[in-house]
């Protein structure tokens, strides 16, 4: 099972679907959330891309697979489409969405740096 999601910092990558790939091999109606991936017992490479003007955000792990109900990891895409995405066995965090919010957070503090100055003045 690969659980996939992005940042609603990147609320435009809805308009897409991961890929993913088990050895090489493409994985058909991969969507976010959770995918099945109807595997035996064994060994897995799993890598995850997040389309959108190019393959972004890729991100690989090495899954054992052993009898009974299977192993799960989870995808994030990154906010940035130059950082790497993440993958691992527990829910992860958002590469590079500090990027998304700096330009915000620095407009906020500019604001209010002005709206004071004109209180003063």
């Amino acid at each position: 099972m690969v659980d996939s999601s992005f940042s609603w910092a990147s609320f435009m990558l809805a308009l897409v679907k991961p890929k993913i790939f088990v050895n090489g091999q493409r994985v058909p109606d991969a969507r976010w959330g959770q995918t099945h991936v109807p595997v035996g017992p064994g060994q897995y490479h799993v890598r995850v891309v997040t389309p959108w003007l190019f393959d972004m955000g890729q991100a690989e792990i090495q899954v054992p697979v052993g009898q009974g109900p299977g192993s799960k990891v989870y995808y994030r895409s990154p906010a940035v489409f130059f950082f790497k995405g993440a993958i691992g066995w527990e829910p992860q965090k958002t590469p590079g969405l500090i990027l998304t919010l700096l330009p915000g957070a620095v407009t906020a503090v500019l604001f209010l740096l002005v709206f004071v100055l004109i209180l003063v003045a």
